[in-house]
């Protein structure tokens, strides 16, 4: 028996009911044995309210005695020689077992009922979690073993059963030591189980896991959905990206690929007396169209690691300013059609510098597509104490803000007005080697007409220029 009860014990049977016996016989010309019959069992009535049925029907027992020995002629004796004082006496030993035994029963509903309560408290709130899908099934295992006082608790699947039942713990925890661990297993269909420990042995409690489990496989379904979910929808981009690849290839790449042959064809046919302005302008435009061929592939590669998840950073202090020349030079176009403007000596900024070389190019070759003759295309680099800010301004006919947002993605052309430009890679490529340098791209509409778009890299702290 624990401590606790050996001390309420003692405080009832060693001073309470003596003391009470002892103002009573004080009063023992005052209250007849009626009187004091009904007075012990009203606090025996009341022991049992506070306490176990045991100390209740053991203070029921002492009271008897008490009432026999000192209020019951012949006084100080066990001897009763009225016969009503004999039914007194045993009216109130039953009327104080039976109240202790009918109390303890109330006693117990109510727990029961208070538990049942609780449980289905904690069903209910559970269905609504699992319907919201705020809580993952590790906190769920964490709150039902905290609710119901257990040390571990975990879903488990079967692995074999041969020559040994092998488990997998899912979701939560078991004890090191696992001897004896499966004689816990509640089972929850053909695979899973939840095991406990220490083992449970109510009955009620193993209905209520049970239940628990059925509502955690419904997550454990959820999840293994979502899953197969993803996985189809990665299977689906994938499939959707080979098919807009295959489209590319057949239409853009065979135009710059025919134009490139058709010059060097002409330039081997001897049966012709090409002058040399023909030469040049024919080697011109094979170089123009292989040039062209090399982007498209190289945005093609680009994209196809990017989409692998293949692509290695070098990632270190850049000089934006370098980083600008060297695009501008990649581009192997007049850079009078070109205006920089630079914020003073800008810090450094964290990055790999091929991929923001790219990033330049990919923006510049862009801009320069869209803008009209006459005018300038504008990159600006400027200090935002965070981070540095690239802007590439245009004043072409710009794109409609509803598709700001789709000019990113993989083989959109947005305002392009023929096929021979790209593949509508370029944008994406931008955004994805931007973000993989853990910088941002944003979109605004150039004041005048146009488009501008904004690279923004974080500044390298505590690195100045070499």
């Amino acid at each position: 028996m624990p401590r606790i009860l050996w001390l309420q014990a003692f405080a009832v049977l060693a001073i309470f009911l003596p003391t009470l016996i002892a103002v009573l016989i004080r009063f023992r010309s005052y209250f007849n044995l009626t009187t004091n019959t009904l007075l012990l069992l009203i606090s025996t009535i009341g022991i049992a309210i506070v306490s176990n049925v045991w100390l209740s029907i053991a203070s029921a027992i002492e009271s008897f005695l008490f009432l026999n020995y000192y209020f019951t002629p012949p006084f100080h004796t066990l001897i009763v020689r009225d016969k009503n004082d004999i039914v007194s006496l045993v009216v109130f030993m039953i009327s104080s077992i039976t109240a202790s035994l009918v109390l303890n029963q109330l006693k117990l509903r109510t727990q029961r009922l208070k538990r049942m309560s609780e449980e289905g408290l904690f069903l209910s709130n559970l269905a609504k979690e699992i319907i919201k899908g705020n809580q993952s099934i590790e906190l769920i295992l964490s709150n039902f073993k905290n609710n119901f006082n257990l040390e571990h608790l975990a879903l488990v699947k079967k692995v074999s059963a041969i020559p040994t039942m092998e488990i997998e713990i899912i979701y939560g925890s078991l004890p090191s030591n696992n001897v004896g661990i499966l004689d816990s297993e509640i089972k929850l269909n053909r695979d899973y189980s939840l095991i406990a420990a220490p083992s449970i042995t109510d009955g009620e409690l193993q209905n209520l896991i049970t239940t628990f489990g059925s509502q955690i496989l419904i997550l454990v379904e959820r999840e293994i959905f979502t899953a197969s979910e993803k996985a189809l929808s990665e299977i689906k981009q994938t499939d959707q990206m080979r098919v807009a690849l295959l489209n590319a290839v057949s239409h853009d790449l065979r135009g710059p690929l025919a134009s490139a042959k058709a010059a060097i064809s002409s330039l081997s046919n001897t049966t012709v007396a090409w002058t040399e302005d023909d030469r040049a302008e024919l080697l011109a435009s094979s170089s123009h169209s292989l040039d062209l061929l090399n982007n498209l592939i190289e945005n093609l590669l680009d994209m196809s690691r990017l989409e692998a998840d293949a692509i290695s950073l070098n990632t270190r202090a850049v000089d934006v300013e370098d980083a600008i020349s060297g695009a501008i030079k990649s581009l192997k176009t007049d850079e009078r059609r070109i205006e920089i403007v630079i914020d003073g000596e800008l810090p450094l900024v964290t990055g790999d510098p091929i991929l923001l070389e790219r990033v330049l190019v990919n923006l510049l070759e862009n801009a320069l597509r869209f803008n009209p003759k006459e005018s300038l295309v504008r990159i600006e680099a400027s200090d935002r104490m965070r981070d540095i800010e690239i802007r590439v301004i245009d004043h072409g006919q710009g794109i409609a803000g509803k598709d700001h947002a789709r000019m990113f993605m993989p083989f959109q052309r947005l305002g392009d007005r023929d096929n021979t430009t790209g593949v509508g890679l370029g944008l994406a490529i931008v955004k994805g080697f931007t973000e993989l340098m853990q910088g941002k791209v944003a979109v605004e509409e150039t004041a005048g007409g146009g488009l501008t778009v904004v690279v923004s890299l974080p500044i390298a702290f505590g690195v100045v220029h070499g």
